[in-house]
C-alpha cells in the first residue's frame, strides 16, 4: 500500500510518518524518493526521503524524464523519482508513506490504478500552532510568512483525500492514522 500525506507547511507530515515507522511492522518511509533543490535542515542528516541537488541537476532529471512529477514550491524545486514508485509496486506486501505536494495527490492515485493500493491523507493545523512549529523549527518571519501563503490553496483540496485530520497532538493522530490504516488492510484481506 502506498500512503500519501499532504497538508500545509509544518502540520506535522514528517514526524507523524516517523511515528508510523516506529509502531507499524512493514511500514516504511519511501527514502531517497525526492530530488530538491532547497538547502537541508538540521533534521534532514537522519532519514531524509530528499536527495539534494543544485538547480542544473534537478533540471537534468525533468530533461531526462526521470520525475513522476514536480512543483516549484516556496522557491524551490521538488520532485519524485519514477524509480521510487517502482519500488513500492515491486513490495506490496510493505506500506510505503510519502509526503506529496497536493498537486500530486491525484496523479498519483491514478498512476496505481490497477497497481496497488493507494490512500491519502491530510494533516492540518491552527495558523497560529504552524507559526509557532516553524519558529521552532528556525525559520525566520519572512520564510514563515511565505511557507503560510500557500496554505488556503492546500487547504481548498482537503476534500480530495481519504482522511483529513486536524493534527494538534502527534500521539493522537498517530493513532487516527493506525486504525484507519488497520481497517483498510483488513478490508482488502
Amino acid at each position: 500500500m502506498f500512503v500519501i500525506f499532504s497538508g500545509v507547511s509544518s502540520s506535522g507530515k514528517n514526524t507523524i510518518m516517523n511515528n508510523l515507522t516506529k509502531t507499524r511492522p512493514n511500514t516504511f518511509i519511501l527514502d531517497k524518493s525526492s530530488g530538491t533543490t532547497r538547502v537541508p535542515r538540521e533534521s534532514d542528516k537522519e532519514n531524509s526521503t530528499y536527495i539534494f541537488m543544485n538547480k542544473e541537476e534537478f533540471e537534468n532529471l525533468i530533461k531526462n524524464d526521470q520525475l513522476f512529477e514536480y512543483e516549484f514550491v516556496h522557491g524551490n524545486y521538488y520532485g519524485l523519482l519514477k524509480s521510487a514508485l517502482q519500488r513500492v509496486i515491486d513490495n506490496p506486501q510493505n506500506v510505503y508513506m510519502r509526503d506529496v505536494d497536493v498537486n500530486g495527490n491525484t496523479k498519483l492515485k491514478k498512476y496505481f490504478e490497477g497497481k496497488g493500493k493507494v490512500v491519502s491523507i491530510f494533516l492540518d493545523a491552527p495558523d497560529e500552532e504552524l507559526v509557532k512549529r516553524l519558529r521552532a523549527r528556525g525559520e525566520d518571519e519572512d520564510r514563515i510568512k511565505v511557507r503560510l501563503s500557500r496554505g488556503e490553496y492546500e487547504r481548498s483540496k482537503k476534500n480530495e483525500y481519504d482522511l483529513v485530520i486536524d493534527n494538534r497532538d502527534i500521539e493522537a493522530t498517530t493513532q487516527i492514522i493506525c486504525d484507519f490504516l488497520d481497517k483498510i488492510e483488513s478490508e482488502n484481506k
